[in-house]
C-alpha cells in the first residue's frame, strides 16, 4: 500500500468505520507510470482542520494521466494516485471549517497553494513556490479523487449550482485550463485566434476564446472527428493538420495571421507552425505539455517581437470563470463526454483514453 500525507508531511488519520458508520475499507487507483492502473484498499482518510472529506461522483481521466501511463509526461514520472478532476459530496469537516456543508455537492480545484509566497501573494496561485498537487503528485503527498472517497482543503473545493449536473461539473476544471490559458494570452476581444490540436482542451479552447470575446477562432487536427466537434463547439473553421498546406487554409480561414496560437499539441512540429502562423507582436500560448525539449527560431521571435507564454493550470479566479460559464449552458458537455466506467473497471477506463482521445472519459465509483 502507498503512504500518504496530507500535505504537510503529517501521516493522515483514518475514519473510524464502527463509529462513524462508514464502510471500510474503502477503493482508489494506482497509476504506475509504462505499466498500467490498478485498484487498491485503504482506510477512508479522516479530514484535518480546514479541510473536507468528499464522497467523489464523477472523475474524469485527463490527458496528462494518459501520457504518464505511456511514460512520455515529463514530470508524473513515478507512481502516483490519480483524480484530479472530480466532483462529489461533502461527508466529514475538519476543524474550522466554515463555509462548506456536510451534503454539499463540490467540485475539485486540485492545484494546492501555500498562500503565503511571492506568487501567491501576487493573486498567481498556480504559480505557487510551494505548489502540490491532488491527483497528480509523485510525491505522494495528497491522494486523489479516483476512490471512494478523497481529502482536500477548504478553498479547493466549489460549491456546484444547483443547474450543472455532475456530468457538466467534472469539465469544469478542464475548461480552467482554457480560461486561464486565454487570459494570460493577452486582451482576445476581436482577435483572431488558432488552436492547434482539438483534444478535450483544444475544444474548451474554442469555448473560452469565444467567451473572451475573439471574433475568429480556427481549429486544427489530424483527426476529422475531432474537427467537427470543435465546429460544433463554435469554432469558425476546421483545417486537416496532414494537409501540405494547412497553413495557408488557416490563414485563409482567419481572415489574415492569427493574434494568438493556443497550442495544445506543444512539439516540435506545432510550434513551428504557431509562429509561422502568427503576425508581428503576436502571442504563441503554450497550452499542451511538451513531452520533451525543442527548439524555436529565436530569430523570427526576436525581430517580430513574439510573445511566448507558458500556460500551467489556473488560479482561483480562472475556476469560477469556468464555473459561471458551465453555470450559463456555455459548456458543451455532450460533445466531450464519451463513457463513464465504474470504478472497479479503472484499467479498462484508462486504456480506452489512451487509445481514443476523440472524448473525455468519466470514471464513478457509483457503478
Amino acid at each position: 500500500m502507498i503512504p500518504t500525507t496530507t500535505g504537510t508531511g503529517a501521516p493522515i488519520a483514518t475514519i473510524d468505520p464502527d463509529a462513524d458508520g462508514f464502510p471500510a475499507p474503502m477503493r482508489r487507483a494506482v497509476a504506475e507510470p509504462t505499466q498500467g492502473v490498478h485498484l487498491e484498499t485503504a482506510p477512508i482518510p479522516a479530514p484535518g482542520p480546514g479541510q473536507a472529506l468528499v464522497r467523489s461522483a464523477l472523475i474524469g481521466i485527463c490527458g496528462s494521466d494518459t501520457h504518464a501511463i505511456a511514460g512520455q509526461h515529463p514530470f508524473l514520472t513515478s507512481r502516483y494516485l490519480p483524480g484530479h478532476e472530480a466532483t462529489g459530496t461533502v461527508v466529514a469537516l475538519g476543524d474550522g471549517v466554515a463555509d462548506l456543508t456536510v451534503g454539499q455537492r463540490v467540485l475539485l480545484k486540485p492545484n494546492v497553494a501555500c498562500g503565503g509566497c511571492l506568487n501567491c501573494g501576487a493573486g498567481r496561485s498556480n504559480a505557487c513556490e510551494n505548489l502540490t498537487w491532488i491527483g497528480c503528485d509523485p510525491s505522494l503527498g495528497w491522494a486523489g479523487a479516483m476512490a471512494d472517497y478523497f481529502l482536500a482543503p477548504e478553498r479547493n473545493l466549489f460549491p456546484v449550482p444547483d443547474g450543472v449536473d455532475d456530468r457538466t461539473a467534472a469539465l469544469v476544471e478542464c475548461l480552467a485550463t482554457p480560461v486561464h490559458a486565454v487570459r494570460i494570452a493577452g486582451p482576445v476581444v476581436g482577435a483572431r485566434v488558432v488552436v492547434l490540436g482539438a483534444g478535450t482542451i483544444g475544444v474548451l479552447c474554442v469555448v473560452a476564446a469565444l467567451e473572451a470575446g475573439a471574433s475568429t477562432v480556427v481549429v486544427t487536427d489530424l483527426d476529422p472527428g475531432k474537427l467537427e466537434r470543435a465546429m460544433r463547439a463554435g469554432a469558425h473553421g476546421a483545417v486537416p493538420a496532414g494537409d501540405p498546406d494547412v497553413d495557408d487554409q488557416v490563414l485563409a480561414a482567419l481572415g489574415g495571421p492569427a493574434d494568438v496560437v493556443l497550442d495544445c499539441v506543444t512539439n516540435q512540429r506545432s510550434l513551428n507552425q504557431a509562429v509561422a502562423l502568427l503576425r508581428r507582436a503576436g502571442t504563441l500560448a503554450v497550452v499542451g505539455v511538451p513531452p520533451r525539449d525543442a527548439t524555436l527560431p529565436m530569430p523570427v521571435i526576436q525581430d517580430w517581437e513574439i510573445r511566448v507564454q507558458g500556460c500551467a493550470a489556473y488560479t482561483e479566479a480562472d475556476m469560477d470563470a469556468a464555473l459561471a460559464i458551465a453555470a450559463s449552458g456555455g459548456l458543451p458537455t455532450d460533445e466531450i463526454v464519451s463513457r463513464t466506467y465504474g470504478l472497479d473497471d479503472v484499467a479498462e477506463a484508462f486504456a480506452r483514453a489512451r487509445a481514443d482521445s476523440s472524448g473525455k472519459i468519466l470514471v464513478t465509483p457509483e457503478i
